[in-house]
């Protein structure tokens, strides 16, 4: 899994419906990433709630762009009950061919499958191939737990771990009345509003990283959540990957640099 960030301003569509939409990001409009990096046979995912068990599953949306190519992507449906990194049984599996987009949500239809969901599921979107298009996230933080990637190389981690700053741009639609949520987390008070891997910059309140490897900070190293610590000061304020900008800043100019070699 590599990443390689296509920007784009979008303007999400209206969605009318009378079921239940979960979503993990609040995006309707402005900037969104395109996740350009993603390998052969890598899924990127999203975990949801429903407001009960044995919902069915209705559609899928999701934003799928950096390229206005065709190509065929497999949604993948888990029980997620159990709330570990790698999900639980596949529920369903289906082939869509796709034109990418970077101005409208795309629609899975899967109401003739009569997927039946658990309270918490996990929808992904497997790519049979590289590059864009692919999933796009939002640029308003990342929600803890609910964004996943799987490569068949390691298996399923969390998407902050390969320097994902923000939620898919994926929703699922299911049976039944239900509050419409999404879970807006542009705002931190501490690292522990913030996912795996990343720490809270308390000025702006927002959830972010400076590194991903001790090669990303210098003579120093990257801890735990994903700041430089030790090394040389930079002749600049502020933590060693940083370019005299907010860590956000630094981060959006490090990640087309940032590599991890397939095995």
């Amino acid at each position: 899994m590599r990443v390689l960030w296509a920007i784009a301003t979008i303007a999400s569509a209206s969605l009318a419906h009378a079921d239940t939409e979960l979503q993990n990001e609040c995006f309707e409009s402005g900037m969104a990433a395109f996740e350009a990096g993603f390998g052969v046979n890598d899924i990127g995912a999203s975990r949801f709630n429903a407001p009960d068990a044995t919902r069915q599953l209705i559609k899928v949306h999701l934003l799928f762009g950096g390229d206005t190519a065709t190509k065929t992507i497999t949604l993948k449906v888990y029980d997620d009950t159990a709330g570990t990194d790698a999900p639980g049984a596949e529920l369903a599996s289906a082939d869509f061919q796709l034109t990418g987009s970077n101005s409208a949500l795309q629609e899975l239809d899967v109401t003739a499958m009569n997927i039946m969901v658990p309270a918490q599921f996990r929808v992904g979107i497997l790519f049979p191939y590289m590059g864009a298009p692919a999933l796009a996230r939002d640029n308003d933080g990342i929600t803890a737990n609910r964004n996943f990637i799987y490569d068949p190389s390691i298996g399923w981690r969390q998407s902050s771990l390969f320097g994902v700053t923000g939620d898919w741009i994926l929703r699922a639609t299911v049976s039944g009345s239900g509050q419409n949520v999404c879970m807006p987390v542009s705002t931190c008070t501490s690292n522990t509003d913030c996912a795996t891997g990343m720490f809270c910059d308390v000025d702006a309140h927002m959830c972010t990283m400076e590194c991903t490897t001790n090669a990303d900070c210098g003579d120093g190293t990257c801890n735990s959540i994903g700041m430089c610590v030790g090394g040389t000061p930079p002749e600049e304020p502020g933590g060693c990957c940083q370019t005299g900008g907010s860590p956000s800043l630094a981060l959006l100019l490090m990640l087309p640099l940032f590599r991890r070699r397939r095995r």
